[in-house]
């Protein structure tokens, strides 16, 4: 033992490596020779005694840091180990990520004159082995945004920015993305080159093809069919307002199309790529749509039938073209669909600050503009910006440079009024819609709410409806693509692996080309239970349970909390509760997200109940009853609810937030009569199954919205958009009373 601290001391110069500084002078910051030559530096002192306990994790650092010390060879034999623990061949589409490396380790072992032409052999030995499939997501791998990973070191650099070192772990984040942007500089030309030859001998883009509205207006449209195929086909349309300026993106997903025997077509909204129009989102999607899917069933190589797919608000423009039904529109695949007006741009009608990121994101240009969205400290600056100002929720626009009609038009509607319904399907809309869905969303998918919310209206409108939903442990991201193996801290039962795209298509052939239904598909309602590693069937959200807890907000103390209890309190019994809305050294707030040690609060209760001496699962959303009394006239609620596991940890269960004046209906604002005790009903909180373990506790913090990430409700009954940090000068007072309800849906273990 002594003798290995002794290697640990005279290899890092420290005892403990975790601990570990380097030397980074700031000229290496800014000056590209001086950065490489640093880079080389550490990672030859951090490679000699590098260790980690996490095998994936340690080859992963190991490969990046022999690579940049130019131990090709040695490089290739640890790329074979990474390998063989994650139990994948390779190459495969999977582990398309090592490629790079790998074609750049093999090349690089050859003199510098012959790169080109060895990295040109080595490709055609990995490449000629891959599926078909994993050919075609194979330049995705190339596309890689030097710029975005500049704006990452970048980020490193400015939070050191005062000191000339940095630890270890920044410098193993710092050295995988210049090695990215090292690999990238020397192959992506090569490989591009390569991959397009590759490409053109099986499928044909047409990336400049523009139809003309009724009304006028362009828009563009990008196709990929099969080489040499003639054969009348059905069409995957993708209406997008995200078009990639490279366009590789775009071309993986028309080619991907073609790959499963369908004509893959996207359509972008107005005002996006070559349409002149002005950009304006949701608003002309319903009639574009329309008018799309007639064009492509009148084309040469169309049968007349359309399908659609895709993610976000490429599943709220699905919705938008169910609106108006073209009879040759046959099933839509809405992923993480954007419910707008419900839970996009504001939440049960409280707005969020993230609105102005994505109204930048996609007007600035014609395209995207990546780069800035994914600067996100740049964005939590502003909203902090603003918190701190106490400036109305209207100021955020001009905080960030001048005014923005499209934010300040949004909240000129705080209600789901006309405004918001004209932009996609709505009420007895539903009804009409008999063609069959399949929506795919998550638990911790942020457009939960309004995927859920199309498929109950849905479902709920017409009772014959054949609407499929699978649902479990997912991100925004792994909900509409490939599952991932951690959301947050959080590992995601093994079962739960998924790629949405695979079961789109599986879903086309079952609807177009008569094949089985995707095995998942056992019912209509399809859930995974997270922390039991099984998935279960039911026909319908209703017949997931057996049972409800109801659980009453007690007041009385259990140390710092309060009892949430089964026993009913008297109804004249109440927490106090008082909110400093002039208060703002909170601006930096941590968000309790998926699982955690300990749980931060703001403007909060806490509730606890006594521990389970049963396992069961929670399956849906919860719904509250809160009685309260206040001195203002509105308030936001928040709720959160938590697993409290026996070792003092928390996982995540659901949360909601809400406007106090809209709970009764979304549509219509009904103000509070301040000192007069009201009735505060709450829905479209997040859905979730999880199985409760014997000896765990729930946890339920209640209280109220004062966040920069959302819009502040001073309370005076103005519009909220307008109200600014002088309508504050009184402190909001709560009485929640104790016979408020919070009820869960479970089901019991066998």
């Amino acid at each position: 033992m002594k003798k290995f601290t002794l290697i640990l001391l005279l290899g890092l110069g420290f005892t403990n490596v975790f601990s570990q500084n380097y030397y980074f002078p700031k000229d290496a910051k800014t000056n590209q020779s001086a950065l490489d030559k640093r880079i080389s530096e550490i990672s030859e002192s951090i490679l000699e005694n590098y260790s980690e306990k996490d095998k994936e994790t340690y080859y992963k650092n190991l490969i990046t840091l022999q690579l940049l010390c130019k131990e090709f060879s040695k490089s290739l034999v640890s790329i074979d180990s990474l390998r063989n623990i994650s139990g994948q061949e390779f190459p495969d589409e999977a582990n398309l990520i090592s490629v790079e490396n790998y074609l750049y380790a093999k090349a690089s072992m050859a003199k510098e004159s012959s790169f080109e032409a060895t990295y040109k052999s080595a490709f055609k030995d990995v490449y000629s082995p891959l599926t078909e499939i994993a050919k075609l997501r194979f330049p995705i791998q190339f596309d890689i945004i030097i710029k975005d990973n500049n704006k990452k070191i970048k980020k490193l650099f400015d939070r050191r920015k005062d000191k000339d070192s940095v630890s270890q772990k920044d410098f193993l984040k710092l050295s995988s993305l210049h090695l990215s942007n090292t690999v990238a500089r020397k192959t992506k030309a090569i490989a591009v080159s390569l991959i397009a030859k590759e490409e053109d001998k099986h499928y044909v883009v047409q990336d400049s093809v523009s139809l003309k509205t009724k009304d006028g207006a362009t828009i563009a449209l990008r196709i990929g069919r099969k080489n040499n195929d003639t054969r009348l086909k059905p069409t995957v349309l993708i209406f997008s307002i995200y078009p990639y300026e490279s366009g590789v993106r775009d071309d993986f997903l028309v080619k991907e199309a073609a790959y499963y025997g369908y004509v893959g077509v996207i359509a972008n909204t107005r005002g996006k790529r070559f349409s002149p129009e002005e950009i304006e989102p949701f608003e002309h999607d319903a009639k574009d749509a329309y008018e799309v899917i007639d064009w492509i069933s009148k084309q040469p190589w169309s049968n007349g039938e359309v399908g659609m797919m895709g993610g976000s608000y490429l599943g709220f423009s699905q919705w938008a073209a169910a609106k108006k039904m073209h009879p040759a529109l046959k099933t839509i695949v809405p992923q993480v669909s954007v419910g707008v007006g419900n839970d996009y741009p504001m939440e049960n009608n409280v707005f969020m600050s993230y609105m102005i990121r994505w109204i930048n994101f996609v007007t600035a240009n014609d395209f995207i503009d990546l780069e800035n969205f994914l600067d996100g400290e740049q964005w939590s600056k502003l909203y902090r910006k603003w918190y701190k100002s106490g400036k109305s929720f209207r100021a955020i626009d001009s905080l960030h440079g001048a005014p923005n009609k499209i934010f300040q038009r949004w909240l000129d509607h705080p209600d789901n009024d006309s405004y918001w319904q004209n932009m996609t399907t709505s009420n007895d809309e539903f009804s009409k819609i008999n063609i069959p869905v399949l929506t795919t969303t998550g638990y911790y998918d942020s457009d939960q709410v309004g995927a859920l919310h199309y498929h109950r209206e849905h479902t709920t409108r017409n009772k014959n409806a054949e609407h499929y939903l699978v649902i479990g442990p997912y991100n925004h991201g792994s909900a509409a693509g490939r599952t991932a193996k951690k959301v947050g801290k959080f590992t995601v039962d093994s079962i739960a692996k998924m790629d949405m795209d695979v079961l789109a298509y599986q879903w086309f052939d079952y609807i177009f080309k008569g094949a089985k239904k995707p095995d998942i598909l056992k019912d209509k309602v399809n859930y995974q239970v997270n922390g039991a590693n099984i998935w279960k069937h039911k026909p319908s959200l209703r017949m997931m349970n057996d049972d409800t807890l109801i659980f009453y907000m007690n007041n009385i103390r259990v140390g710092k909390d309060y009892k949430l209890s089964q026993q009913k309190s008297g109804s004249n019994e109440f927490i106090r509760q008082e909110v400093d809305f002039l208060y703002r050294g909170d601006s930096i707030q941590k968000s309790n997200y998926t699982y955690a040690k300990e749980l931060h609060m703001y403007n909060q209760l806490s509730f606890v109940t006594e521990p389970f001496d049963k396992s069961f699962d929670i399956n849906g959303s919860f719904m509250a009853d809160l009685f309260v009394e206040i001195n203002k006239k509105d308030m936001d609620v928040v709720l959160e609810i938590f697993e409290m596991k026996p070792d003092g940890s928390y996982m995540k269960l659901s949360d909601y937030m809400g406007r106090a004046s809209y709970a009764k209906d979304p549509g219509k604002r009904q103000l509070l009569v301040p000192s007069k005790r009201e009735h505060i009903p709450t829905k479209n909180s997040i859905f979730t199954s999880n199985r409760i373990g014997k000896g765990s506790r729930l946890v339920l913090l209640l209280g109220v919205n004062k966040d920069p990430f959302w819009q502040i409700n001073y309370g005076t009954g103005k519009d909220v958009s307008d109200e600014t940090i002088e309508d504050g000068k009184i402190p909001l007072q709560i009485k929640w009373f104790a016979d408020s309800t919070i009820k869960i849906p479970i089901s019991k273990v066998d």
